[in-house]
């Protein structure tokens, strides 16, 4: 049994045992100054002891996790090379529980009145860097003619443009392809494009659903008509395309071409990342550029280097190649440069490296709910140390 009423209600709020009422019990005796020393040693205690493997039990871990670490690949046999740093799930839940337990009492401090805020303001440090929130819901609409529609600023409804019956249903944008062309009308084309920090769904005329990742643009025809639909991507989208036999669906990107049925697929372009890759679910696909060509099989990945024409077709993880559009970032083995490319244009940040590139591979899964400074928290954890100054991010 704990000593004081303190190390019980926190014993308790670690295994979200806590009652409504031992909860709010415990935010008073928090927003006590004099509880502030006894407080920090309990947090000393659950971040530095291995003995929160026997105090906190596995199924418990696993749902504090959940949308911030998921580390079922973390219980396989260790990794040998000593670059490759996993996640341990016992460190890395005590880690989160505490930086969620920090989030709750601020919260609740927030909603008590202003006396009480009076108190405890004093035993608060001023935030001194607004927190960076992760991206969200955001995306641009380019029409044939050129103008432009910020989806933000729209409502949920129609949106009828010339020929085009558009419905937007929250980040969802739908094309009704039910009233075809006339002959006499040129088939126009539409852009939708996501800027750094933002994602968004579409639903081509023909049904094929396109998922869009931060820092995208999908190219299309408001009507598929003729005997091929085809499209053109920058970044990063995942698609489910609508089976059509006799209408096969082009994907150009990349200086090549993916060429479907029907399928379900991703596509990663950013030219940062120094290949074309794509990853298959479902289906088959086939991949061209010039002369040469691969056939994908569900869980292959083909992977086109820059300024390279030979295409590499190997297994991937398919769960790691669309982890972005489940909410997770995920490394099976990622290096830093990688984590933070992604953490660069989720979260609109610039990425600088201060000294030699820290030479670490990880492994592990992060919400990308969770605010910018909380996954930092996480990744320090293999020894790698980040500053935030303003939108910059400065690795160590």
């Amino acid at each position: 049994m704990k000593d004081s009423r303190l190390e019980y209600l926190f014993d308790c709020y670690l295994r979200q045992n806590c009652s409504e009422n031992e909860e709010a019990e415990l935010m008073n005796l928090l927003a006590n100054a004099e509880n502030k020393i006894r407080f920090q040693k309990l947090i000393d205690e659950v971040i530095e002891k291995t003995e929160m493997e026997v105090q906190m039990p596995e199924h418990v871990a696993a749902s504090i996790l959940e949308n911030i670490i998921d580390s079922d690949t973390l219980n396989e046999a260790p990794v040998k090379d000593k670059n490759v740093y996993s996640l341990r799930w016992t460190k890395v839940a005590a880690a989160a529980c505490i930086i969620l337990f920090i989030s709750s009492f601020a919260y609740w401090i927030s909603l008590q009145p202003a006396k009480d805020k009076l108190i405890t303001t004093a035993n608060v440090p001023e935030e001194k860097q607004t927190p960076i929130k992760p991206g969200g819901n955001h995306a641009i609409l380019t029409m044939a003619d050129g103008r432009t529609i910020v989806l933000d600023s729209v409502q949920n409804g129609n949106i009828v443009i010339g020929n085009n019956k558009i419905k937007k249903q929250g980040a969802l944008l739908v094309y009704d392809a039910s009233k075809p062309l006339n002959g006499e009308t040129a088939v126009a084309y539409n852009t939708l494009s996501t800027p750094r920090g933002a994602q968004y769904q579409l639903v081509l005329p023909d049904g094929s659903k396109v998922w869009l990742n931060a820092s995208s643009s999908i190219n299309f025809p408001t009507t598929f008509i003729g005997n091929e639909r085809n499209v053109e991507l920058t970044g990063e989208a995942y698609f489910e395309i609508a089976k059509n036999k006799e209408k096969p669906f082009h994907v150009q990107v990349g200086g090549m071409q993916v060429e479907v049925l029907g399928t379900h697929f991703n596509i990663n372009a950013y030219p940062e990342e120094g290949a074309v890759k794509t990853s298959l679910l479902e289906g088959s696909v086939k991949i061209k550029k010039g002369n040469i060509s691969g056939l994908l099989k569900p869980g292959q990945q083909g992977v086109l280097k820059n300024n390279d024409d030979n295409i590499e077709i190997k297994k991937a993880d398919m769960n790691e190649a669309i982890a972005w559009k489940n909410g997770l970032f995920q490394f099976d083995g990622a290096d830093i440069k990688n984590i933070m490319n992604q953490i660069g244009r989720w979260y609109d940040v610039e990425i600088v490296y201060s000294g030699k590139v820290p030479e670490r591979r990880f492994e592990g899964k992060i919400s990308r709910d969770a605010q910018l400074s909380d996954v930092l928290k996480i990744l320090e954890l293999s020894n790698v140390k980040f500053s935030i100054q303003g939108k910059k991010i400065v690795v160590q």
